[in-house]
């Protein structure tokens, strides 16, 4: 399991890598049709690599905050609510991790998250729905999914994925403008018949990528939370021994008909996909599908390891590895 957590991480920098290229690509793109220089090129690149910089400090910062905030979240102590904090502690001393923050969302959906950089700044919450519905077990088994994401380092990467997807969505945004604005222009003061068909191609290039690379971006991003999921019921598994807990809890949630928006950010770290509206599973949700997360877990008769999970995976997916 350790180096399925290893190369999971590694994917994490692969995904990084290759959308921190789509938005450099994407900065250098809007200073070249901004200036249509070399010199343009590379502000456009310095200036998204400052958009994003701030915006992953502020996420950093005080992201966390504001998400519970917005969402009406109460920390809850154990004079509030004993037998939570119980099951929390239990699941500290199982992974090690420090104990952290406990919140209660007040809806009557039915979900939860965990949000936290570092495992010693780290917050679970749970909906009040949730909470009410939920047996200890069952309660035991969503909260030990959410602290094998603080576990597995899952909050800081996602968060820092999103600021990079949202970064390149308003990237694209502004080229897309900056074109509509200044394109004319640039078009006409090109020099040549050669030189303005080359620079129409080269135009025509960037807005293209304008275009997909958010798409390209949501892909990479969507693929890197899903599997993550997997290896959360695989971590949560591992920790309460009680695959069945888990699997009737995810039950519950996915029979839910409240909808919840704890925002873009919280909404892939929930345990499972937020219900805004009417939707379909697709390469762009965030989760897998819960119907088949339950199938896995109900298949576990062999034991409650790893290895029992992959056999599970592999007999409901069709795939033996979990990565891919």
């Amino acid at each position: 399991m350790y180096e399925l957590i290893k190369r999971n991480k590694r994917k994490s920098w692969i995904v990084f890598f290759g959308m921190g290229l789509i938005l450099l690509t994407l900065g250098g793109g809007i200073g070249f049709l901004v200036e249509q220089s070399e010199g343009g090129i590379i502000t456009g690149i310095i200036i998204a690599s400052v958009i994003w910089a701030i915006q992953s400090l502020v996420a950093v910062t005080v992201g966390g905050k504001v998400v519970l905030q917005g969402m009406n979240a109460k920390e809850i102590t154990p004079h509030e609510d004993i037998e939570l904090h119980n099951v929390i502690e239990e699941l500290t001393l199982v992974s090690g991790l420090p104990m952290p923050k406990i919140y209660v969302i007040d809806t009557p959906a039915l979900n939860a998250f965990a949000a936290g950089i570092k495992p010693k700044n780290s917050v679970v919450a749970i909906t009040r729905g949730l909470r009410e519905r939920l047996t200890r077990q069952e309660m035991q088994a969503v909260m030990a999914h959410e602290m094998s994401h603080v576990y597995n380092r899952d909050v800081m990467y996602m968060t820092f994925a999103s600021v990079m997807l949202c970064t390149i969505v308003l990237i694209s945004n502004m080229l897309m403008r900056s074109f509509f604005w200044g394109g004319g222009r640039s078009r006409s003061s090109s020099g040549g018949k050669g030189g303005g068909i080359a620079q129409l191609v080269i135009i025509a290039v960037v807005i293209l990528l304008a275009i997909l690379a958010p798409l390209f971006a949501q892909l990479f991003y969507f693929s890197l939370s899903r599997k993550r999921e997997y290896l959360a019921d695989t971590m949560a598994v591992n920790f309460t021994r009680d695959p069945e807990s888990l699997a009737n809890a995810l039950a519950k949630i996915s029979g839910d008909p409240q909808k919840f928006d704890p925002g873009k950010m919280a909404a892939a770290m929930c345990i499972s996909k937020p219900k805004l509206k009417a939707h379909k599973e697709s390469r762009f949700s965030t989760h897998p599908p819960v119907q088949k997360r339950i199938a896995i877990l109900r298949a576990m008769s062999m034991g409650t390891d790893y290895e029992s999970y992959l056999a599970a995976y592999q007999q409901v997916i069709g795939r033996k590895d979990l990565m891919k």
